[in-house]
């Protein structure tokens, strides 16, 4: 039996209720200490941290029981069944942490591959686990492929782009928590666009800027109304970039944008003041321009131009604080930049093709996606007495099977990102574990996942099928 060392009364579960397939041997057994992680909110889910015998070799599923018996919770058996007790709650999955590592062993396996002495109580940190991807909605199927998805106005609104040259605004229908409905499509492009970013609009309490750029060159915003529904011409941005519009990232009144020839550009998006004049650009294809579509906007020159910020294409670009930029490219480096002084203010160096990049929210750490189907963590501070970092592993272990397309981080979560690949499939990820926790199939096989974004409680994707996907988690 389970014993608390503290009382010797025995916890009422035999082993051998708590233990998961391959848990062989109930005979030796470990202290431990189990500890709720400080970032859980829900303090109902606390335990004694008094010292109790558990088997050695006892796993992540059988420490969850374990748990759920404290916390007088409905416990799972071996077959995935739970208690009857109508009164009980419902069971919680958890995962575990020994030294800051995802447990995926046996206990005792994890104790001595991480140095841990098996004569002292060993200190196991818990917290419920992530849910995987669930349910599968979609939107309604576009004419080309979907190549770039944003959520904004309290990721009630999901903005994407696509191969025909449209921006589309999409929200769930009314009662369902999966079906999208597009509630704008207007064309803003004569060629593919490839990036969009959206950000709050400061001179407008109700409405968003949402930048798009494009293979034919042209980088634009668009201002977008939550309360009229109305999506108008913003700013059409020139003389910056000689090449295909690769990548660009929205800030409040700034924009930074990417080329295909390795050339940044830094732009100033608030609007002309007091008698400047705006130019009237007409939609590239009048024909097929929503009812809606407003075509007055202006045209904006950069502020700063850095034309071989990379020797190839720029494959992703964030901002990173008020005055510094991160980008990645396919020649291989990440750089940062300071953009008042336009300086490098640290390179780093790889051995693989970025294709695609974001920063955590919460940390100074940058995920890249490869062709090599990896992914790979970088501690971008340049700060010489900058405290640890959050990153355990700067490789996680290739699981993709193609070119990774997207990598997000979750908006509640430092150590969660999610990735989507020419494979089809969406993975979840925890830092801690080089392993993914979660893989969702989420195109066919035969089709490619181009792009995603990672909402508090939803993700989307899209691809070369046409049609975006919707996952709960």
């Amino acid at each position: 039996k389970i014993t608390n060392q503290s009382s010797d009364c025995p916890v009422a579960m035999t082993a051998s209720n708590l233990t998961q397939s391959g848990d062989k041997d109930e005979a030796e057994e470990v202290r431990v200490n189990f500890i709720l992680e400080s970032s859980v909110k829900d303090r109902s889910l606390e335990v004694p941290s008094e010292p109790i015998a558990i088997p050695s070799q006892i796993r992540r599923k059988g420490l969850s029981a374990v748990i759920n018996h404290l916390l007088g919770r409905k416990v799972e058996n071996e077959s995935d069944e739970e208690d009857d007790d109508d009164e009980m709650l419902d069971s919680i999955p958890f995962d575990f942490l020994i030294k800051g590592k995802l447990l995926r062993t046996g206990v005792e396996t994890a104790a001595r591959r991480y140095g841990l002495s098996l004569e002292e109580s060993i200190e196991i940190r818990y917290f419920p686990a992530q849910k995987a991807p669930e349910g599968g909605g979609e939107g309604e199927p576009f004419p080309d492929w979907v190549s770039g998805i944003e959520l904004f106005d309290e990721n009630r609104i999901v903005a994407t782009v696509s191969y025909d040259g449209n921006l589309r605004l999409h929200q769930r229908k009314n009662g369902s928590d999966q079906a999208l409905e597009t509630i704008i499509s207007n064309n803003v492009h004569t060629g593919p666009i490839k990036c969009l970013s959206v950000s709050p609009d400061t001179d407008d309490d109700a409405s968003f800027i949402i930048a798009t750029g494009s293979l034919d060159q042209t980088l634009m915003t668009h201002k977008y109304n939550v309360k009229t529904k109305t999506l108008a011409g913003h700013a059409r941005y020139i003389n910056g970039h000689k090449s295909a519009i690769s990548c660009v990232s929205t800030r409040i009144n700034n924009l930074l944008s990417g080329d295909s020839n390795g050339g940044i550009c830094i732009w100033n998006t608030k609007a002309p003041s007091d008698g400047e004049t705006g130019t009237l650009h007409e939609a590239p294809n009048k024909k097929r321009k929503a009812e809606n579509a407003q075509i007055e906007s202006y045209t904006i020159t950069p502020d700063v131009v850095i034309p071989f910020g990379h020797t190839s294409q720029i494959s992703g670009i964030t901002w990173h604080g008020e005055d510094r930029a991160i980008t990645g490219s396919w020649d291989h480096s990440i750089k940062v930049w300071d953009l008042e002084s336009q300086d490098c203010l640290l390179t780093l160096n790889g051995s693989r093709v970025i294709s695609c990049l974001d920063l955590s929210a919460k940390s100074p750490v940058v995920a890249t996606g490869h062709p090599d189907s990896t992914i790979r963590l970088w501690d971008i501070r340049t700060e010489e007495n900058a405290e640890g970092s959050i990153v355990t592993d700067s490789t996680l272990k290739p699981s993709h099977k193609a070119w990774i397309s997207g990598i997000k981080w979750s908006p509640k979560n430092p150590y969660v990102l999610a990735s989507t690949s020419h494979d089809g499939t969406l993975k979840i990820w925890d830092i801690r574990s080089s392993l993914p926790l979660h893989t969702v199939r989420t195109h066919s096989k035969e089709e490619k996942s181009l792009c995603l974004a990672f909402g508090d409680d939803t993700i989307y994707t899209g691809g070369t099928d046409c049609i975006i996907k919707q996952y709960l988690c």
